[in-house]
């Protein structure tokens, strides 16, 4: 299962667990549905209690998504529908790394394929586990610089996007007032907003 890069020592009074993890005895792989897996697994207690019911989780490729800014200090984003809410959602230009593609590329093709433009600079900006209860992927956010239009956009089958350019003034109250509600650009956002720009 991927891990995120070990972070620095930390300079705050957290102090590690002092539970420990838990085993998983047996996992079998019980439904595969093209973007995810659903994995069954009988576990034990670290105390080595049988753990009375099976734990079902989801493996994923990995993900990622890209905050990039054009030359002008517009804010790239995309509306696209989506299944899960039955609704539209603005959210940073993102999705699945294919096999074997480190992190950064995808992020890079996601952007040239969702709304056509190119950055002059791409740099990771926070990786983060999308749901540690449910899954064990990662998820990778970058931050582009001198985004620029250099092609049309290629979707794929079940994709559809509309691009939106908005003011990176704008990002802060976008995120207040509820118009990007998707946790995983919500957090890209937030750590750019926090690190000063």
């Amino acid at each position: 299962m991927p891990q995120p890069p070990s972070p620095p020592p930390p300079r705050l009074s957290l102090r590690p667990p002092t539970i420990k993890p838990w085993t998983r005895t047996k996992v079998e792989t019980v439904g595969s549905f093209r973007v995810f897996d659903v994995l069954r697994a009988e576990m034990r207690a670290p105390d080595g209690r049988v753990v009375p019911h099976p734990i079902y989780t989801f493996t994923c490729p990995t993900w990622c998504n890209v905050l990039a800014i054009t030359e002008d200090n517009q804010v790239v984003l995309v509306w696209q529908y989506r299944h899960g809410t039955d609704a539209m959602s603005l959210e940073l230009p993102g999705g699945a790394a294919d096999p074997g593609e480190p992190p950064m590329e995808a992020a890079r093709r996601e952007l040239r394929e969702e709304t056509g433009y190119e950055a002059q600079t791409l740099e990771p900006l926070v990786t983060v586990h999308p749901n540690p209860a449910l899954q064990g992927n990662l998820h990778h956010m970058f931050l582009a610089r001198g985004a620029r239009r250099v092609a049309e956009t290629s979707f794929d089958p079940t994709e559809e996007c509309e691009l939106a350019l908005v003011p990176v003034s704008e990002l802060a109250a976008l995120v207040d007032e509820g118009h990007i509600t998707h946790a995983l650009c919500v957090v890209g956002i937030e750590r750019f907003l926090r690190r000063g720009r």
